[in-house]
């Protein structure tokens, strides 16, 4: 790929979708064909354990204007396609799902609200209808609405993976320095001028979602920690609550201890209070310690991201972004 700066960059992370690769970028391409702009095609592929990577190699020599990354260990979707933000040249810069459930013939809209609303930065595709389980559908309303509840914005905020951003708002992204990046969210604190169109919602092409419902509330209490201070005010809450409490069941003992009710002085009260206040003070050390694990990753500096090998991205002048957007040491990148 030359140095001539694309109009538009698509960054897709892979995982697990060797099924869905050839189809994808077989679609992408002719849609940004029609489209006419000057293009790139990123994908970075994240330690799958399936053969992706084999078919990304297959792919790659017959598509000029493809790419990809091949991470060194798997670090989720949010690093991925930090790595692929870092790699992208275009001034419009788009980031999809591998799954082929944004439908590549659904990113003329994104590009074109951006085209005629010159005051917008990000543009979000969101699901009319989403085509998932009813138990995912449920859990990610639960979740969204935790989500907002956290980070403070609007519980009717929509945001997807699939989303359409300017140069600039890509750069301040990668400007943050953070472990655990929530792409959307730090989209939110750098630009109040956003924006969510209906997209189509596609079927998975082949095999199984990678999103369990596990991920699902652990890619919450990621985002709520990330985000925000809710968790820790929740304690501070609990406490006070646990020391209301207390005082009432202190002020019936002691009502009681005044009238003779009480047949068998202390063992009811000490079992109870010993019961709550260790369960609440497990709690809490519970969610003081993830942040604490939290801050400790930050500080310690370590790369977001190791790259094994490139196929298809001048190197030159391109550098990996890790935490602090310092430089990863080249003995980690195969050339």
């Amino acid at each position: 790929m030359g140095y001539d700066k694309p109009d538009v960059s698509i960054v897709i992370p892979v995982y697990n979708s060797s099924g869905c690769l050839s189809e994808l970028v077989r679609q992408l391409t002719t849609t940004l064909e029609h489209l006419g702009n000057s293009y790139e095609v990123i994908l970075v592929e994240d330690a799958s354990p399936d053969n992706s990577w084999a078919v990304i190699t297959e792919l790659v020599p017959h598509y000029p204007h493809v790419s990809a990354i091949r991470l060194m260990r798997n670090v989720g979707q949010a690093r991925a396609t930090l790595c692929g933000l870092a790699h992208a040249r275009g001034g419009i810069v788009v980031t999809m799902d591998d799954d082929l459930q944004h439908r590549p013939n659904q990113l003329p809209k994104l590009l074109e609200a951006l085209d005629t609303r010159p005051d917008i930065d990000c543009v979000f595709g969101v699901f009319k209808r989403k085509r998932h389980s009813a138990y995912r559908n449920l859990g990610s309303r639960v979740i969204r609405r935790l989500n907002s509840h956290g980070s403070g914005l609007p519980a009717d905020t929509d945001y997807s993976s699939f989303r359409a951003m300017r140069r600039e708002v890509a750069a301040a992204i990668l400007a943050h320095n953070t472990q655990n990046p929530v792409i959307s969210y730090l989209i939110f604190s750098v630009t109040s001028h956003t924006m969510a169109i209906s997209v189509e919602h596609d079927d998975r092409y082949s095999g199984l979602s990678n999103y369990t419902l596990g991920k699902q509330l652990r890619l919450a209490l990621d985002n709520i920690t990330n985000v925000s201070m809710l968790p820790l005010r929740a304690v501070s809450v609990m406490g006070f609550g646990a020391c209301f409490l207390s005082l009432i069941l202190v002020c019936v003992v002691m009502i009681r201890y005044f009238y003779h009710q009480i047949t068998v002085p202390g063992w009811t009260t000490v079992i109870i209070l010993i019961s709550f206040f260790s369960g609440t003070i497990l709690l809490s050390l519970g969610i003081i310690g993830e942040y604490l694990v939290r801050v400790l990753r930050e500080v310690r500096g370590s790369p977001t991201y190791l790259v094994r090998e490139r196929i298809g991205i001048d190197k030159t002048g391109i550098e990996d972004v890790a935490i602090n957007q310092r430089r990863v040491s080249s003995q980690w990148v195969t050339p």
